[in-house]
């Protein structure tokens, strides 16, 4: 009920206080401890250790989904889990381990790292006056980093020993969208803390971190169009940047699956279609870039347009936010060139009027879309950076945009 409800934060709360009453916290270690034991002497899986199992399952799922509603809903997680990567991999020896188990797992792992970080950057931000600030949330953000490295590496080999490669491939692929969704959040969560929110003043550290976030949103976005293996096709490397474009007949490995999936997951997915739109405006990327970005966007929602059944808030959040970026870059493009039609690149199907916007209304529909904060990541959820502004301090552009900086 939680995966599927509007108040998932509140169910999984529920969830976990049923869970801790009953005393499921403890199955785990009890579970290793049996397990060992039975290892050393050979005997069978026992009745009262696949239960073990089971109920150690349903735990990790509770805290899992806790872990989701909280890191991105605005909030420590009710529980530190009292366990290490060792205790966690140690399942995946189990005669009981699925597949989902794998997949399961692997996510507890991330979102302990997650949590750690957050915990670490809530913190400093609780301290009175911490001397050195910010070489102690440098120092945050580069363990974490390191950490999740660590993290996709070593799950990248526990699943590649997978011997189903259709699996395999689709494994891997939702690892390495875990993994940028990480390294996005992350970093937006650490820029935050700092709070500063208009790039024109952040320093060097600062605009470093909404570089690296761009970056990683951009590989997200790859990722959710990434189309899917086949048993008998080569394994598409998540890593690999080479477009899908050579394969148009071939869905989307991941966004296939949204038919069936969670609340929790459409909003991730539309916020970040929004956000590496709105950072790579703020960046100022050159327009062929954003064109092209806009174009992966664009395939995304066209990928949701055959199931966005039950879902359509989230659907509209990213057509709204394709259709306003599209219009910024138009006003932008016809600014620089007030004669020129913005479809000249071959854009037709993106910017269909490609009507040229006068000098007055410069920056209008730049101000549109950087304001753009849909009311589902303001008040349900807590996805960072789309606070963010660029507002240009020069006396020169208080002089001519006086509105958009105050």
């Amino acid at each position: 009920m939680a995966s599927y409800s509007e108040n998932g934060s509140t169910l999984s709360a529920i969830s976990l206080r049923f869970a801790l009453e009953l005393g499921m916290s403890n199955a785990v270690d009890r579970l290793v401890c049996k397990s060992t034991q039975r290892a050393r002497t050979s005997e069978e899986t026992g009745a009262e250790e696949r239960e073990l199992y089971r109920i150690a399952r349903v735990w990790f799922g509770v805290c899992n989904l806790e872990m989701f509603f909280s890191l991105d809903g605005g909030k420590l997680p009710g529980i530190t889990l009292d366990t290490s990567p060792r205790r966690v991999r140690a399942l995946l020896n189990h005669p009981e381990k699925t597949l989902v188990d794998i997949r399961l797992l692997s996510q507890v792992e991330l979102n302990i790292i997650r949590t750690n970080a957050y915990i670490d950057m809530a913190n400093q931000r609780s301290s009175p006056i911490v001397p050195n600030s910010e070489s102690i949330l440098r120092s945050t953000v580069r363990t974490t980093n390191l950490e999740l490295a660590l993290w996709l590496d070593e799950w990248t080999g526990i699943i590649s020993n997978d011997p189903l490669p259709y699996e395999k491939s689709l494994a891997l692929l939702n690892l390495h969208i875990q993994y940028e969704w990480a390294l996005i959040t992350l970093h937006l969560k650490a820029l935050s803390d700092s709070g500063v929110e208009n790039l024109a003043i952040m320093n060097d550290f600062q605009r470093d971190m909404v570089c690296t976030a761009k970056d990683a949103a951009v590989r997200h976005l790859k990722n959710l169009l990434r189309a899917s293996s086949s048993p008998s096709s080569p394994i598409i490397s998540p890593n690999d940047n080479t477009p899908d474009q050579a394969q148009p007949d071939r869905p989307s490995a991941y966004l296939t699956t949204f038919k069936w999936t969670m609340d929790y997951v459409w909003a991730k997915c539309a916020y970040s279609v929004l956000l590496v739109l709105k950072l790579a405006l703020l960046l100022r990327e050159p327009p062929s870039d954003l064109m092209l970005l806009l174009r992966d966007a664009h395939k995304v929602l066209e990928e949701l347009k055959k199931i966005t059944v039950g879902h359509i808030s989230y659907f509209q959040i990213l057509q709204t936010s394709i259709e306003k970026c599209e219009n910024a870059l138009k006003e932008y493009m016809s600014a620089q060139q007030p004669n020129a039609i913005p479809n000249e690149l071959g854009n037709d199907d993106l910017l269909e009027d490609g009507a040229a916007i006068g000098v007055e209304d410069h920056r209008s529909a730049e101000s549109d879309f950087q304001g753009y904060a849909p009311s589902e990541f303001v008040f349900e959820w807590d996805f960072p950076g789309l606070n963010l502004r660029h507002m240009p301090l020069s006396w020169q552009d208080l002089f001519i945009d006086l509105d958009n900086v105050f």
